[in-house]
């Protein structure tokens, strides 16, 4: 065929030579078609459609075969054929003026178009479908992903070869819609057995894991190739690939809730191997210091590795990126953040007051360091310590959601921070760049959240500088004035700035109406006293009530033991019991006769009497100090781990410690064993907590519905539902039944009515 055309072509072009003045005058006169035109319509009048398209069905049927034989991979020598005689097909018998005048018996269908192309995409859907049925056949997501891209570039280049271009989108779109629109969302959905989207993502979830355990020497399967191809795929049919990120949502949402039970396996199992070295097994629980911090480390971990991913398989998408950052908002946010099967272990994280958490723990720790640390990262970086820490921190508090709730707990952090250092300047002095600490981090969450919000954290902030300087100012006094008193550290915090489960039995330590309050030691006594004579000096605090409180702060004590003399450090309550056991007689010569000399003994009920503790505190304090086996200040008699009515108790005269500074630690009524409430004192900062979050937002929503109000006077329920939670989206998300309750209390509060014919609408009235 190709030899015969090409005869005719030049036979054609010999005889229009030889006919010039016929093709310029008669033909053109008499609109007739060119003579090298009408011999390539008689050629297809006469020789392909002849008998009824003897040679041009079977011509076609030759060239469909070959390109099938080049679609299931065989090496064909006809390719220059097949692209000369799809070129001839294409020329034969197109609309040229004068066909009909010339060759009036002459077709009025097009032989490309009309023949070959319908042929053409009709046995090339029958391919696609067949070859993409092979291909799942298979069930191996990852291989359909490696074929179809394969055969994709293949065919691309094979239909730029042999099809004119205005055939050639119909039959890459006809590929796309069959191999890839058809049948991805299929492979994307495959379970990780088939190699589906979750096990492709796989691999980093186990890089997270790894690199938060400090193992990366570990190989793991790298899946970027895969995805790669995905986000190549998908692009073929939607620029936006829509169905990616909606898939990629779901994957990350769903590995993301295995985080806090992969967490707190690997925290059992530190744990454990722990225990089994000798050293005493940590109790691990979602609400501790080492699940936060671990859990917060691989939830930033989980995201650099999806950066990463982004930048190699996605071309650094930032709809993607913004994408996965929704997911995981969500599952750090989500209120089952534990999967079932281990609830009971598991309890749902909160991240508002587990970031809290995580930043009172890096703060004492660099609190105490007493300097800025360097460590070095992945990529053999120096970096600070403190740095690290504070940017770790704002990037997990872009993820929380409800940073109203964040900034309760961490309010409340806060202030045990500074109730229970040791020294009223402990805060003040640690951190890096020789600074302040507190002060930096306080700083850059005002960035992050405004300084606003964070008003009464910064009132507190203030009560701690303001605690520190009296401190220095008192001692300068005393020295100046030669007063010999016990050293004093304080600690005043204004009442109405702190947490209530701090401050709200402040009172009852001050004995009122014959009722006999706190009973503080008279080593003590004179020196509160004289403090007291100070705090008014000058009428500077005229206005102030000042009340001593012994439920927070430390003691330091400085005992003599029969093994040696000792510094300890232990709370307040704690140093209040011990004090009982100070010698308070003389010899026969008058002078003080030793603690250990007198052998006191005083038993449960003496103690009460004596000190006022609460009954709660007073068995938790003497757990810690007669019970513990490593701190058994006092010995009690009969011993056993519960303190009871009844026991009797003395200095333990076989104390001994390797160093000589000791630190009694302080353990919360809700770990101890005593039931003498039926709310726990972490109970009631809990419940605190709460609610001064529901009662903040209150005001937050009244607040916003007054503002859209002034500046709208009317509108519908509806839209003023958009615009508050567009106004306070970036702090929490307000529930349905807190808007209806807020419209209402402004309703009653007179500062907006509903109109009178559509209850739907609001009017502004304040």
């Amino acid at each position: 065929m190709v030899k015969e055309w090409s005869e005719n072509l030049q036979l054609m072009k010999f005889i229009s030579d030889v006919l010039m003045y016929l093709n310029r005058v008669y033909v053109k006169e008499n609109k007739r078609l060119l003579i090298y035109d009408l011999g390539m319509v008689l050629f297809d009048i006469n020789f392909i459609r002849f008998n009824n398209m003897e040679v041009g069905s079977r011509l076609i049927s030759v060239v469909l075969e070959e390109i099938s034989k080049s679609r299931n991979g065989e090496v064909i020598t006809t390719r220059l054929y097949i692209s000369q005689v799809i070129t001839m097909l294409e020329m034969l018998l197109q609309e040229h003026l004068g066909t009909q005048a010339s060759v009036p018996s002459a077709p009025r269908d097009s032989l490309y178009h009309d023949h070959f192309e319908p042929e053409f995409m009709k046995s090339s859907e029958l391919f696609f479908s067949n070859l993409a049925n092979d291909y799942i056949m298979r069930l191996k997501g990852s291989a359909y992903l490696v074929h179809v891209n394969k055969f994709v570039q293949e065919e691309e280049n094979r239909s730029k070869y042999f099809v004119p271009g205005r055939t050639y989108p119909k039959v890459i779109t006809l590929m796309n819609n069959i191999l890839i629109q058809d049948k991805i969302d299929k492979i994307i959905c495959l379970p990780v057995e088939q190699e589906g989207l979750l096990y492709w993502l796989q691999p980093l979830l186990d890089a997270t894991v790894l690199n938060v355990s400090h193992n990366p020497l570990t190989s793991l399967r790298n899946s970027t190739v895969e995805l790669r191809i995905l986000y190549t795929l998908i692009g073929r049919i939607d620029l936006e690939r829509k169905l990616l990120k909606l898939r990629l949502k779901d994957a990350v949402y769903s590995q993301g809730l295995l985080l806090p039970d992969l967490v707190m396996a690997a925290l059992e199992q530190q744990a454990s191997a722990t225990a089994a070295s000798g050293l005493k097994k940590a109790s691990v629980n979602a609400t501790s210091a080492a699940f936060a911090t671990r859990w917060i480390d691989t939830v930033l971990e989980y995201q650099k590795q999806f950066r990463n991913l982004v930048k190699d398989a996605f071309s650094s998408n930032g709809s993607i990126e913004h994408t996965i950052f929704s997911a995981m908002r969500d599952f750090v946010n989500s209120s089952n953040g534990a999967p079932k099967k281990r609830q009971s272990i598991v309890p749902t994280t909160n991240a508002p007051e587990l970031l809290s958490v995580y930043m009172d723990f890096h703060i004492k720790q660099l609190t105490k360091s007493n300097g800025a640390k360097r460590t070095v990262n992945d990529n053999n970086v120096s970096v600070d310590e403190t740095d690290e820490f504070i940017n770790k921190a704002v990037a997990f508090l872009g993820f929380v959601k409800d940073k109203d709730a964040f900034e309760v707990h961490y309010a409340a952090h806060f202030a045990k921070r500074f109730l229970n250092a040791k020294g009223s300047t402990a805060i003040s002095n640690g951190g890096s760049y020789g600074g302040d600490l507190e002060e930096l981090v306080i700083a850059k969450l005002g960035e992050e959240l405004g300084s606003a919000s964070l008003e009464k954290i910064i009132r507190m902030k203030k009560d701690v500088q303001l605690s520190a300087e009296l401190t220095l100012e008192w001692k300068n006094y005393a020295s100046n004035n030669q007063i010999k008193l016990v050293e004093l550290d304080l600690k005043i915090c204004n009442v109405s700035d702190w947490p209530k489960s701090m401050t709200k039995d402040y009172k009852s330590f001050v004995s009122e109406d014959g009722q006999i309050g706190f009973i503080w030691p008279k080593m003590l006594r004179e020196t509160m006293r004289k403090f007291e004579e100070y705090w008014l000096t000058g009428k500077r605090n005229d206005n102030k009530s000042l009340f001593w409180s012994p439920k927070f702060g430390l003691m330091d004590l400085r005992i003599t033991y029969p093994s040696r003399t000792y510094d300890i450090n232990m709370s307040t309550y704690a140093g209040v019991i011990m004090l009982l056991f100070a010698p308070q007689s003389s010899n026969s010569s008058g002078k003080p006769v030793l603690a250990f000399e007198e052998k006191r003994e005083l038993t449960y009920e003496e103690i009460m009497e004596l000190t006022k503790i609460p009954e709660g505190d007073l068995k938790r304090q003497l757990q810690l100090i007669a019970v513990a086996p490593r701190l058994r200040l006092l010995v009690k008699t009969p011993m056993s781990k519960d303190v009871n009515p009844g026991d009797v108790f003395k200095l333990n005269s076989n104390f001994k410690s390797p160093t000589s500074k000791v630190k009694v630690l302080t353990v919360s009524l809700s770990s101890s064993k005593t039931e003498l409430t039926k709310k726990s004192d972490k109970q009631e900062e809990v419940d605190e907590v709460r609610s001064n979050i529901e009662e903040g937002r209150k005001h937050v929503v009244n607040s916003a519905i007054v503002r859209i109000m002034k500046a709208n006077q009317t509108i519908n329920h509806n839209d003023l539902i958009v615009q508050l939670l567009k106004q306070l989206q970036n702090r929490f998300q307000p529930s349905t039944l807190l808007i209806k309750q807020r419209i209402e209390d402004l309703i009653e509060k007179e500062y907006l009515k509903r109109d009178d014919e559509m209850p739907s609408t609001y009017h502004y009235i304040a």
